[in-house]
């Protein structure tokens, strides 16, 4: 059976449901005891640490999608840090795309 394309349905952006996207910047870093810890910094009191880099981002990644999360349904501001304040000597950037 051929195809006809005027059978095709058009997706057009307006189709697409709009879902919120916020970058989560972290600063890690591997302590002198062999663990890792990390903290947020764009978003004020998240922080976290275990005994990998892995472990760490997804404990911090999971507790700020939820505080953003519960904000931005009830429709309050996101109180971000802007700029974050600059990484200390041992600290890496990770940042994490959170969908809502």
């Amino acid at each position: 059976m051929k195809s006809d394309s005027n059978d095709k349905l058009p997706v057009t952006g307006d189709a697409f449901p709009n879902v919120p996207v916020f970058s989560c910047v972290i600063y890690i870093r591997k302590n002198e005891d062999g663990n890792v810890s990390g903290r947020v910094a764009n978003l004020a009191g998240f922080s976290a640490s275990g005994a990998s880099e892995r472990s760490v981002l997804s404990k911090i990644s999971k507790e700020f999608k939820a505080q953003v999360m519960s904000l931005h349904q009830e429709g309050k501001t996101i109180p971000w840090i802007e700029p974050p304040l600059p990484p200390e000597a041992r600290e890496r950037v990770r940042s994490i795309p959170i969908h809502l």
